[in-house]
C-alpha cells in the first residue's frame, strides 16, 4: 500500500471537514509548518498524531486503508457504556457467543475481528494488541516482523509496546491481515465496531443481542 495514498486521503479528509492546516496544527499542538510536512510526507505520520486525530473523531481506518470504520450501533453503544470491567467482559462474551452461532449457521470463515475478540476475552491483561494479533494468526515473531515490514529487533520492541506503530506500518498490517488501524487506536471500541458490522449481515441480529444483554442486566 503506497504511503502517498495515505497522505492524499489525509489531506482530502481535512479539506472535507473544512479545517485549515493552521487550525488543525493548533489542535494537534504542533506548528503549521510541522503539519504541512506531515501531509507532504517529509515527516512520518506517527501513532501520537493519529491518536489525537482519532480522539477528535477522525476516521483513521479511512485515512490509512481507504475503508471506513463500521459505525457502532446505538443499542450497543448504550449497552457498553458501563465502566465496570467485569460487566463489560460478561457482555462481550455474550456477543461473541452469538456471533459464533451465526458463523456456524452460515458456515462462514471467521474474520480477523472475530478472532481478535475471542482472544481478547481469553487473554491476559498485559498482552499487547500486536501480541494478540500474532496469536490470532498463530505465527512466529519472525513471520510477524515480515508482515509489519520491520526487522525482528524492531518488531520485538513494537510488540512489547516500547515503540509505537506509525501510519505506514499500520497500512502494512492491514494489507497482510485485514486488521484495521482502529484496533490499535481503541481496542474496545474496535470490538463494538466488529459486532455492529456482524449485526448488519442478518435480520434481527441487533435485537437478538439487545435481548441477550437485557437478560444479563436483570441478573446483575
Amino acid at each position: 500500500m503506497q504511503y502517498s495514498l495515505i497522505l492524499r486521503r489525509l489531506e482530502a479528509y481535512r479539506r472535507k471537514m473544512d479545517i485549515p492546516q493552521t487550525e488543525l496544527a493548533k489542535d494537534l499542538n504542533i506548528t503549521q509548518s510541522q503539519y504541512s510536512k506531515l501531509e507532504l510526507g517529509k515527516v512520518k505520520l506517527s501513532y501520537g498524531i493519529l491518536n489525537k486525530l482519532y480522539e477528535q473523531g477522525w476516521d483513521i481506518d479511512m485515512i490509512i486503508t481507504g475503508e471506513s470504520s463500521a459505525p457502532v450501533l446505538p443499542s450497543l453503544a448504550s449497552a457498553f457504556s458501563e465502566t465496570d470491567n467485569k460487566q463489560y467482559i460478561s457482555s462481550m462474551k455474550l456477543c461473541e457467543w452469538a456471533m459464533e452461532q451465526w458463523a456456524q449457521k452460515e458456515q462462514k470463515e471467521e474474520k480477523i475481528g472475530n478472532k481478535l475478540l475471542k482472544i481478547f476475552l481469553g487473554s491476559e491483561e498485559n498482552e499487547t494488541p500486536l501480541q494478540k494479533l500474532r496469536k490470532a494468526f498463530g505465527v512466529s515473531q519472525i513471520k510477524m516482523a515480515e508482515i509489519v515490514g520491520v526487522n525482528i529487533k524492531k518488531y520485538r520492541a513494537l510488540e512489547k509496546g516500547e515503540l509505537e506503530l506509525d501510519a505506514e506500518l499500520m497500512a502494512n498490517i492491514f494489507k497482510e491481515t485485514k486488521c484495521k488501524p482502529s484496533y490499535f487506536m481503541d481496542e474496545r471500541t474496535f470490538y463494538l465496531s466488529v459486532i455492529s458490522e456482524e449485526c448488519r449481515y442478518g435480520e434481527n441480529r441487533e435485537k437478538q443481542l439487545s435481548d441477550l444483554l437485557l437478560i444479563k442486566d436483570k441478573f446483575k
